[in-house]
C-alpha cells in the first residue's frame, strides 16, 4: 500500500482512504473537538497533507511494520490538526501533573496519562489490557490529589489540559528515550524480564515515553477495532485528491472475485 501510495497508484490511495478514514475521523474528534463541525473537510485535509508534493510524506516515512507506520500517520495527523486548531488554555502545568502522580507505578502512571488523553476506564482497559476496576482506582487517586494539592482547579484540569501536556511532554525527548521497536516487544511479550523493568524503570520517569507508549497502545486498538469505511465515502475523498473513478470489473474479474 505504501509503495503504490508512493507511486500515486490509485488502487493504494484506495485502500489507504479505506482502512484509516475512520481512524483519522476519530482521532481528530478526540483530541481536538474544536473540529467537529467540518469534521469531513478535516479528514480529507489530513490525506490531502499525506498526498502533497508528489505523495511526499510516503516517499519519506521510515517504519518497520504497520504499528510503526501507525504512529508515524499519527504524527503526520497531529502535525496537519495543530496548524487548524486551537489550543485550550491549559489549568495544569507537566511540572503540577508530575507531583499528582509523583507516588504511582509505571502502569498506573501509563493509565493515568491515557485518562488525560480523554479515555474512560471501558476504553482504557483494552488498550491497556487490565481491568476496568483498576483503571477507575487509578483515576480515583489521582482527582483526590488533584483536589488536594490544587483546590482552585476545576474537576476537568485534566482533560482541559490534555493537549498543552501532551505537547510538553514531546519536548521532554532525549538521547535516551526507548524506540517504537522496544515498546512493541513489551507488547509482544517479546522481552527478558530483566528488560522489561529497565524499560518501564525508563517509561515511568519519562513522559516523552509515557506519551508515546500509550500512543502506542492506543493505535493498535484503534486499528484492531477500526471497520473499513464505506465505498460510498472513500470515492468523494480520493476525487478530491485527483483520482479519477475506479475501472469497472470485468465478468471474469467479478466471477473470480478480482
Amino acid at each position: 500500500m505504501v509503495q503504490d501510495c508512493a507511486a500515486d497508484v490509485r488502487l493504494g490511495w484506495e485502500e489507504f482512504v479505506r482502512d484509516y478514514a475512520l481512524i483519522t475521523s476519530q482521532l481528530l474528534d478526540h483530541y481536538f473537538p474544536v473540529l467537529h463541525p467540518e469534521l469531513d473537510q478535516h479528514v480529507l485535509g489530513v490525506f490531502q497533507r499525506a498526498h502533497a508534493n508528489s505523495n511526499a510524506w510516503f516517499k519519506e516515512i521510515k517504519f518497520q511494520n504497520e504499528r510503526e507506520f501507525l504512529m508515524a500517520y499519527r504524527e503526520m495527523l497531529f502535525s496537519y490538526a495543530r496548524t487548524v486548531a486551537r489550543v485550550p488554555t491549559p489549568e495544569l502545568s507537566l511540572e503540577q501533573f508530575r507531583d499528582i502522580v509523583k507516588d504511582q507505578s509505571v502502569v498506573e502512571r501509563e493509565i493515568m496519562w491515557l485518562f488525560v488523553k480523554g479515555y474512560n476506564a471501558l476504553q482504557i482497559s483494552p488498550m491497556m489490557m487490565n481491568a476496568e476496576a483498576t483503571s477507575n482506582a487509578v483515576k480515583s487517586v489521582a482527582d483526590q490529589r488533584l483536589k488536594d494539592l490544587f483546590p482552585a482547579m476545576t474537576a476537568d484540569a485534566f482533560n482541559i489540559s490534555a493537549r498543552a501536556l501532551i505537547e510538553a511532554a514531546e519536548k521532554t525527548k532525549t538521547p535516551d528515550c526507548l524506540p517504537l521497536k522496544t515498546f512493541n516487544n513489551i507488547v509482544n511479550g517479546q522481552v527478558s524480564w530483566r528488560e522489561r523493568d529497565v524499560a518501564e524503570q525508563h517509561i515511568r520517569d519519562c513522559f516523552y515515553c509515557i506519551d508515546r507508549f500509550t500512543s502506542f497502545q492506543e493505535m493498535i486498538r484503534l486499528k484492531k477495532d477500526a471497520k473499513p469505511t464505506p465505498e460510498a465515502q472513500v470515492e468523494p475523498i480520493l476525487a478530491s485528491l485527483g483520482f479519477g473513478p475506479a475501472k469497472k470489473k470485468g465478468f471474469f474479474s467479478k466471477v473470480l472475485g478480482k
